[in-house]
């Protein structure tokens, strides 16, 4: 999905622009692309960009990572169940629509 960005490639240099993804997200995302981890207070802090971003570009292992964070760290109460139960039949988050 990442490569996709970038069309063909040339020999020159791309900008790609990249909108929908807030940088420190993406900052993340691209550190575990290629080979580092999110630290723990950040993936809590962002969990859902992160999920989000993750199944946007496909990294599915960030997605799971994420999932867990961000059903570790929400608590889930009348007020948001509904609003979870979508979020996770919308992105296929197994984990968030069982807690």
């Amino acid at each position: 999905m990442l490569a996709s960005l970038f069309g063909s490639y040339d020999e020159e240099i791309a900008a790609v622009s990249i909108t929908d993804v807030k940088p420190a997200v993406f900052r993340h995302l691209l550190h575990y692309v290629y080979g580092g981890s999110v630290p723990g207070k950040e993936m809590n802090a962002h969990a859902k960009d992160i999920i989000n971003a993750a199944d946007k570009y496909s990294i599915v292992n960030l997605k799971l990572e994420a999932e867990a964070a961000y059903v570790n760290s929400t608590k889930i109460t009348m007020d948001n169940a509904m609003d979870n139960l979508l979020y996770a039949d919308a992105l296929n988050l197994a984990l968030l629509k069982e807690a």
